[in-house]
């Protein structure tokens, strides 16, 4: 197993976003290429094949034993891997990768990772330096086709995580596998399978975090509802589709399409989402895809009280041109929700081009109003 630099049972971890986002990362590159299923099928499959080489590749160095062959590109390759996963930089130097010959997909991937610029993170102008992932992947298909595209993928999943991932990509890959498959064999492999725990096991089914089912309509979208993960449990029949921002299990909503059920990699606690504005816009925008299509959308996190009131402001600035300083106080008042975790609001506030130092404050001048009874301390987070 990969020597992941955290707390065992820490999945809050950016090295876990980094160890999911290697094998969904080489997995979404063939959506984000238009290569359709017929390669991530083969990728996925137990047959010998070159894509499925790469997957081969990438669990080994996710494992972390052994070497995968005699040949030393693919030596490289994996050490090159394992070293983004437990990092989330890239060694200085690669010298068999870099001088590997021009079209050899390993090789490739590995230049288009060291080369290809990072942009600027700018996101109040919509540039986000994970944007690298998608600029990778393209360099290395540009370069040598399919199959340096999908090694690509995984080293830049790697770099920077599931959460650096499109979800519109993700949602093309549901259309063959269940994206959850792969987080669950990234983190077996990476940590050990722990069949009582997530993700194999379902979460947040016991007390105190089982929560009453919460659900209340978007103030702006009465389309669009704003609940916790116990409403999604209970009330399966009251949306067409589910945009999630805390961990999921597959039994929690069985009757969805896999393509009408959108799980976002995002954590309610300061400084552990690596890639915030990014996720933060994709989980918006994912909501708004999901309403152009007609769609009834429940929006939600463990409580539906402070990630969930966030993305769906970002979803009223973005999506629907509200104001978005009067939104996340509309927002956080439908809710009954809280600022427990700050840089949520700081973050949305951001991709509009505000600085919020302060979002008590700035959103609530006489004071913060009081918190929905059903919530649970302020210690305690899904």
């Amino acid at each position: 197993m990969v020597t992941l630099p955290h707390t065992p049972d820490d999945i809050r971890a950016p090295a876990r976003d980094r160890a999911m986002g290697a094998l969904s990362g080489a997995a979404a590159a063939t959506a984000l290429v238009g290569a359709g299923p017929d390669l991530l099928t083969r990728f996925l499959a137990p047959e010998p094949s070159p894509v499925a080489r790469a997957a081969h590749l990438t669990r080994t160095a996710l494992e972390g034993t052994g070497e995968p062959s005699a040949d030393p590109l693919e030596r490289a390759w994996v050490e090159v891997l394992r070293t983004l996963v437990r990092t989330g930089a890239a060694p200085g130097r690669a010298d068999a990768l870099e001088h590997a010959p021009s079209e050899d997909p390993l090789g490739v991937s590995w230049r288009a990772l060291a080369r290809t610029p990072v942009p600027d993170h700018r996101p109040h102008l919509g540039s986000f330096a994970c944007t690298h992932l998608v600029d990778t992947v393209w360099a290395a298909y540009t370069t040598a086709g399919d199959l340096a595209a999908v090694y690509a993928g995984a080293l830049a999943g790697a770099r920077w995580g599931l959460s650096a991932i499109p979800l519109q990509a993700l949602r093309v890959l549901s259309e063959t596998v269940d994206p959850h498959v792969l987080v669950t064999d990234a983190l077996t492999r990476a940590d050990g399978a722990r069949p009582d725990r997530w993700p194999r096991a379902s979460v947040l089914v016991g007390e105190p975090r089982r929560l009453p089912p919460f659900a209340v309509p978007h103030p702006l979208d009465p389309q669009v509802l704003l609940g916790n993960i116990d409403h999604l449990r209970a009330h399966p029949d009251s949306v067409d589709a589910v945009v999630s921002l805390c961990r999921t299990h597959p039994s929690d909503a069985p009757h969805l399409a896999p393509v009408d059920w959108i799980r976002v990699w995002l954590h309610d606690s300061p400084e552990v989402n690596t890639n915030l504005h990014f996720t933060l816009d994709e989980a918006a925008a994912a909501v708004a895809a999901l309403r152009a299509e007609g769609k009834r959308v429940l929006l939600h996190c463990w409580a539906g009280a402070s990630r969930t009131p966030a993305v769906a402001a970002r979803y009223a600035a973005a999506g629907l041109g509200a104001p978005v300083l009067p939104a996340l106080t509309l927002l956080i008042r439908t809710v009954g929700g809280h600022l427990d975790n700050p840089s949520l609001a700081r973050a949305v506030a951001r991709l509009s081009g505000h600085d919020l130092p302060d979002p008590a404050r700035s959103l609530f001048p006489e004071g913060v109003p009081p918190r929905r009874a059903d919530l649970p301390d302020p210690r305690t987070t899904g």
